[in-house]
């Protein structure tokens, strides 16, 4: 539970990848982080209705929302917090 709150406190309000938040966490607590954990925890925050799951669309050039169960199955999914969960 521990990195899931680590990573939810680092979605503030931009949209975020799991690759950027597993650096940043691996950089400040000087420890390892992968981004499969980053991903996993950011998939069950969706889940719990914390944070909300994107995808970017390259034509309409703007990130548009999926369901959790989507960002599961996709390479790079985009997160970002939402209210409940900010």
């Amino acid at each position: 539970m521990a990195l899931e709150h680590e990573v939810l406190e680092r979605l503030a309000d931009d949209y975020e990848a799991a690759h950027t938040i597993a650096a940043d966490i691996a950089r400040d607590y000087k420890r390892p982080v992968t981004e499969d954990e980053v991903r996993k925890a950011l998939i069950k925050l969706a889940h719990q209705g914390l944070v909300q799951a994107y995808l970017y669309n390259d034509q309409a050039q703007r990130y548009q929302s999926i369901r959790p169960v989507d960002a599961e199955a996709e390479q790079q999914p985009w997160f970002k917090a939402i209210a409940s969960g900010s």
